[in-house]
């Protein structure tokens, strides 16, 4: 007994710190203190005066910038080849910025929406406004319309000021998978993401619309790349920022929350290769610190008000008797089904087309050359046991698509896409490798050729189904 008690005093001592480091904590945990306490008292408030927000977003950036001066000076960043990455970011600027008045034409019923609501009940009165820690239309969390609002007053109460706030985080999310997959594999595979995500179609509508889904693919890759950049170089500041990023994911889509599976299996994965617990604890616990701080009133909501906030998790859900009931006819047949949702989840990267209007291109995610592509890297994954991406893969299928109604949906497919692009971009790597760096340029131009010509010169002029409405009307207060 003796022993294991001074086994656990030993382990204990491991953990003490110097009074800098006490105080910077003090400060945190009295930030965390202050986002709870605000989370508790308006979890059941449908409107606030206003400050609220402002004193959480000064909260959460007093708490980051606290505990970023514990962690010391950040490590030096390496960026091979950043000419090409300029080159392929003012690509992705380019192809998300231009004409957001007409293309990809006018509005889906939810941006008219997202815009109607954001006018209406964000800082539309006086000393009132929306709790932005609660949710708001279809359970999304309704601070993103906060977003939106101030989208619109920059870029004009326009549908160009509503799509601006999506084609910034369409950017930038290409800057981020290029971060992940360099930090996971190499910069090289990294350039060849980056750049098959700056033309590929999917994402480029997604940043084109004045929807929260395309925040998916900035949030995700960011909090991955973030936490494991500083765990192998050894700055505390990774963690912080990664729960910078993942507490904010969890203010825009549901999809997001896929991203908090990664990082715990991510996490792992960097716990076998050390073996270092203490390290892990120290370096998770900030993380969790952060992201308690950013994401407390959403939590304190969810906890206190469950209803709303999974409303849509019970709406979209595809498993009750009278959805098997509609494909398989009666009596239900659950192994049909089950076939009928598989296929059908896994066939939309390759051969299924997404059945919503908010893209409904007639093509499945993957088109041409990138189809086989991304089925090799996939395989090619699995040899190599680069697994994040294959666990992304397998998770958007289930979580996106089987467990849902009626799959495909494009909108759910959208946090897919870093994985996607990195899958694809590994064979392309593997031939530059074997000496075919002029045969992978070919390729590369050919799909994005493919994936231009099909958006731009097809989909587009071709009047998607449910992009049909005008700017909503200006409220009248």
């Amino acid at each position: 007994m003796g022993s294991a008690r001074a086994r656990a005093s030993d382990w204990i001592k491991q953990f003490r710190i110097d009074d800098r480091w006490a105080m910077l904590l003090i400060i945190a945990l009295g930030g965390l203190f202050v986002s709870i306490s605000i989370g508790y008292v308006y979890a059941r408030s449908i409107t606030v005066a206003g400050w609220q927000l402002w004193t959480w977003l000064l909260t959460v950036i007093v708490v980051i910038g606290a505990l970023l001066m514990g962690a010391g000076h950040p490590p030096k960043i390496v960026v091979g080849n950043w000419r090409w990455l300029l080159v392929i970011l003012v690509a992705a600027i380019l192809l998300r910025f231009v004409l957001l008045e007409t293309i990809p034409g006018d509005l889906h019923v939810d941006e008219y929406g997202v815009a109607d609501f954001s006018l209406r009940h964000i800082f539309a009165k006086a000393g009132e406004t929306l709790n932005p820690f609660r949710s708001g239309p279809a359970s999304n969390p309704s601070l993103y319309h906060y977003l939106v609002r101030l989208s619109l007053l920059i870029g004009g109460t326009s549908i160009t000021g509503l799509r601006l706030s999506s084609a910034l985080a369409g950017v930038l999310a290409v800057l981020a998978t290029y971060a992940m997959v360099a930090v996971f594999d190499n910069r090289r595979t990294a350039l060849i993401g980056a750049a098959l995500m700056a033309g590929y179609h999917f994402h480029v509508h997604w940043s084109r619309i004045g929807l929260n889904n395309i925040w998916d693919t900035l949030w995700v890759p960011a909090t991955l790349a973030l936490f494991t950049w500083g765990w192998k170089k050894r700055w505390f500041g990774g963690a912080i920022l990664a729960g910078a990023a993942a507490g904010l994911s969890q203010y825009f889509y549901p999809g997001s929350r896929l991203g908090l599976i990664l990082l715990l299996f991510v996490m792992w994965r960097l716990w076998r290769e050390d073996r270092d617990s203490r390290r892990m604890i120290t370096y998770g616990g900030l993380m969790l610190l952060v992201a308690l701080c950013v994401t407390a009133p959403l939590l304190l909501y969810a906890i206190r008000d469950p209803v709303p906030f999974f409303e849509r998790t019970r709406t979209v859900y595809g498993w009750r008797p009278d959805t098997i009931m509609l494909v398989t006819g009666s009596p239900p047949d659950r192994w049909a089904y089950a076939w009928h949702q598989l296929w059908r989840s896994v066939g939309a990267y390759i051969s299924v087309p997404d059945v919503t209007g908010f893209y409904g291109p007639g093509v499945p995610l993957l088109i041409g050359l990138a189809a086989p592509l991304f089925v090799a890297g996939f395989f090619w994954a699995i040899c190599k046991r680069y697994f994040l991406p294959v666990l992304w893969i397998t998770l958007t299928v289930l979580l996106g698509g089987f467990i849902l109604s009626d799959p495909p949906g494009s909108s759910h497919y959208v946090v897919a896409i870093p994985a996607m692009v990195w899958l694809m971009a590994m064979p392309l790597e593997w031939l530059i490798a074997q000496g075919h760096p002029r045969l992978v340029l070919v390729l590369i131009m050919l799909i994005l050729v493919t994936d231009l010509v099909f958006y731009f010169a097809i989909y587009v002029p071709g009047e998607p189904r449910d992009l049909i409405h005008a700017f909503p009307p200006l409220p009248q207060l």
